[in-house]
């Protein structure tokens, strides 16, 4: 498996190459699981973001990402501004921030400052984002204002 830095990278890089202007953007990464329970088994569904925004500035850029033995593949970038922000919520149950479009696109985000090499193994990707973290905690203030 690819380092926390090299991972980090690689979610950057693949934003910058699928967002015009991408590189502008301060990026986090968020992510989402959601189960399924069976009677017979368990169903587990995990999605990757790549979230991209700008400092003072509510509009968001969500990016869904596939990790694969550490190269990420991006996925169609989805801008959400005051133009078509649905509803917000600044934390349900699981402690994600929930964002929706006015075209019914809804986006549940976990994102955290850290995330160790162990909790990979489970869905999320390791990464180290302690200033971005601090950063979207801003912007989703802004937001949910």
């Amino acid at each position: 498996m690819a380092s926390k830095e090299e991972l980090k990278k690689a979610i950057h890089a693949a934003f910058d190459a699928a967002v015009p202007g991408g590189a502008d953007y301060v990026k986090v990464y968020a992510s989402d699981m959601k189960q399924k329970n069976f009677i017979v088994y368990r169903s587990t569904t995990v999605y990757n973001y790549a979230v991209g925004f700008k400092a003072g500035s509510t509009e968001l850029v969500i990016l869904p990402v596939d990790e694969n033995k550490g190269t990420i593949t991006a996925g169609t970038p989805v801008t959400i501004t005051d133009a078509n922000r649905g509803s917000v919520k600044k934390r349900d149950l699981q402690g994600r921030f929930q964002i929706s479009t006015t075209d019914g696109q809804k986006f549940r985000l976990l994102v955290i400052p850290s995330i160790p090499k162990i909790a990979a193994g489970f869905y999320q990707l390791p990464v180290d984002q302690k200033d971005e973290y601090e950063a979207f905690q801003a912007v989703k203030s802004l937001i949910c204002g």
